[in-house]
């Protein structure tokens, strides 16, 4: 497969030549033209920032009728999603970094949970208007935890649901996967009344056992899953006031290392996982001075998992929550200065505190340790424009954190600034290089610190109060490629293609030992890597290609890094026939083997896997108000593992095999 690392950059060229005869004319929006504040917290089209920032948008999440965040991510630019075939136990990698590395929102709520092998992702996706996914450190707009990005979701709206100039309504969905046998049943209901609107869905999903590609059974991997999601927003003289809550609830048998490969000496859990969120936002666009773009949200996040061992093991029920209550205001200030074009200077508060408890049968679990974080942050960022062709972004942030365990004396009272800066050229009308430089942190976990108790039978946890937060200096060169009327008056073409190396810190590392389990901060890891995106849409026709190379090292000991992901090249082609509302594509991932691995880790081989899809949504007819969405993921059956949770002695069972899956829905 060698010769694939060269595609990203033989269409880029090709792209780059076909740049000279160009039209000028502005086409028609297409999906390439997706809008986020994520990577700046302004409104920008994701293509044309100095961040590494990929969206899914609406259109393709219910295209690709995902049962976890893995269906939606797994062929994203710079992006893993790590666990075994379980949808309750999956995490996301960003460039090489994950768990705790990454920070993870929903509507702007922060999930900061983390612990064990239990996961981090509790969302249906069917609920799910948009995610963003920023690529490398973002602590300046995010604080601690952003090492190697962020993911933001964003929940649907009355309007994604809602028929065009109806005031009320709803869509009623199902679906079936066959590997696993999955049902899915969802209602939501919409309503908008001049400035309100209100939205309510609840959906469930019914999940037997995976099966891989040998037709075997992959154990304790079925699910039942209730969601819910409540969302209302009044609007009103520049004032915006929104208040949502989101409920998951995922009822399980599984085992207790729910994200790992192993199989033996499991101990098998009945696992109910419970997540609520609720937010409150207000919002203030004055109409009379651009100075005045403000935003604010209060909200609370609620993880509780409750777990009984099944019968045949020691008598056991564990309780394991974390509460996040936080904050988050800004207001972004847009004027020009002197010889200055253009400036929008963003600034802001925000804060949250973590309360960590857990039980063992009514007693507290030292494995979990009953404690507290406190994070206050303060930020600036200034986006100026010099020149009509230069756009100079620096940026500055300063945090100050607090933890404490119960019944421990030691507390841990630290700041941290964090800087960045980039400079992009407009040098052409489609050309624009960047540069630039971003440092991140993160604070150790409440459990990383203060964990203490058994870890397996004659193995016990060894707590250290003394570690440091990891912090990370990224330097990066990127350029941004985009064109119009490349084989067609109205299509749209974007690339992007970056080099970075992120310095790591005092990178945190777990050590398994004979009879004890340490933490240790490891002085210097390194990881870099380049990525490669292209993407082609006309309307009619659509395609994508991506390629991402990341190498880890442990500086200390020219070890590689664990869980570095393999090189992994991806293909996305497609046409629709607008008139008659038929969408059909296709999807590739291809990995290499990934032998760069820490001595005694396992390798893993290289695969090819491919996915179809296709799409009925007439605009008129007798079904104008159905949508018909199928697929079938891994086609050929293909037999693989992912070295994300590969393990020694080698798993039983592999990723999961062919799947067919279908969906209805109907707008009412």
């Amino acid at each position: 497969m060698a010769h694939i690392s060269c595609i990203p950059a033989i269409v880029v060229g090709a792209a780059v030549f076909a740049g000279s005869a160009l039209a000028q004319t502005a086409p028609p929006a297409t999906p390439l033209d997706a809008v986020t504040s994520s990577a700046t917290r302004t409104p920008r089209i994701a293509g044309d920032t100095p961040v590494a920032v990929s969206v899914v948008e609406r259109e393709e999440i219910e295209q690709r009728q995902g049962q976890s965040i893995d269906d939606l991510l797994k062929d994203m630019t710079g992006v893993d999603v790590g666990g075994v075939p379980r949808n309750s136990a999956k995490q996301v990698s960003v460039r090489g970094l994950g768990d705790e590395r990454v920070v993870l929102r929903l509507d702007g709520v922060r999930n900061n949970f983390s612990s064990g092998h239990r996961g981090r992702m509790f969302v249906d996706s069917d609920l799910l208007k948009q995610v963003d996914v920023v690529r490398g450190p973002s602590s300046v707009l995010y604080g601690s935890g952003a090492l190697g990005g962020a993911v933001n979701l964003r929940t649907i709206d009355a309007e994604d649901i809602l028929k065009p100039g109806a005031s009320i309504g709803g869509r009623a969905k199902i679906g079936y996967q066959t590997n696993n046998a999955s049902r899915l049943a969802s209602l939501t209901g919409a309503v908008r009344a001049d400035d309100a609107q209100l939205v309510g869905n609840v959906s469930r999903r019914s999940n037997g056992n995976f099966e891989d590609a040998k037709s075997t059974e992959i154990p304790w991997s079925g699910d039942e899953i209730w969601s819910g999601l409540l969302k209302g927003k009044l609007e009103r003289n520049g004032h915006t006031l929104g208040v949502s809550t989101v409920q998951f609830r995922n009822d399980h048998t599984l085992p207790t290392e729910a994200n790992a490969g192993g199989t033996a000496n499991l101990v098998i859990a009945d696992r109910d996982t419970l997540q609520r969120s609720y937010v409150v936002n207000w919002g203030y666009a004055s109409a009379n001075s651009a100075l005045v773009d403000t935003k604010l949200a209060v909200y609370r996040n609620e993880v509780d998992i409750a777990e009984k061992r099944v019968p045949g093991a020691a008598a056991r029920f564990d309780e394991t929550g974390l509460a996040t209550n936080g904050f988050d205001a800004q207001n972004t200030a847009r004027f020009a200065l002197g010889t200055f074009d253009a400036q929008a200077l963003t600034f802001g508060f925000d804060g949250y505190r973590d309360t960590q408890r857990s039980t063992r049968n009514g007693a507290p679990r030292t494995e979990y340790p009953g404690a507290t974080q406190s994070i206050l942050g303060a930020y600036v960022q200034n986006e100026i424009e010099l020149f009509k062709r230069v756009t100079f972004t620096p940026g500055l942030r300063f945090d100050s954190f607090r933890q404490e365990a119960d019944n421990n004396a030691t507390k841990k009272d630290e700041s941290r600034f964090s800087p960045k800066a980039s400079i992009a050229l407009q040098a052409t009308p489609w050309l624009a290089p960047y540069l630039s430089y971003a440092e991140a942190f993160r604070v150790p976990s409440l459990s990383e610190r203060f964990v203490s108790g058994t870890h397996f039978p004659g193995n016990v946890f060894v707590p250290n109060p003394n570690l440091k937060p990891e912090t990370a200096a990224n330097k990066e060169a990127g350029a941004n490629l985009k064109f119009s009327g490349v084989f067609a008056e109205s299509d749209r073409l974007r690339a992007r293609a970056a080099y970075f190396v992120n310095d790591i810190s005092d990178y945190i590392q777990e050590s398994v030992n004979a009879t004890t389990t340490t933490t240790s901060n490891v002085p210097s890891a390194r990881i870099q890597g380049g990525e490669a995106e292209l993407r082609y849409d006309s309307g009619s026709y659509f395609s994508a290609l991506g390629a991402t190379v990341l190498r880890g090292s442990n500086v200390s000991t020219s070890q590689p890094l664990a869980d570095t992901p393999a090189d992994k090249f991806t293909l996305t082609a497609g046409r629709r026939w607008l008139d008659s509302g038929w969408l059909l594509g296709a999807r590739t991932v291809l990995a290499r083997p990934q032998t760069r691995v820490p001595t005694g880790t396992p390798t893993t081989g290289g695969y090819a896997v491919h996915d179809v899809f296709a799409t009925y949504a007439p605009e008129y007819g007798s079904l104008e108000n159905f949508r018909f969405d199928v697929g079938v993921d891994n086609v050929f059956d293909k037999v693989y593992r992912r070295s994300n949770w590969n393990s020694s002695p080698s798993p039983l069972f592999y990723e999961v095999g062919r799947n067919v899956k279908m969906s209805m829905s109907y707008r009412f």
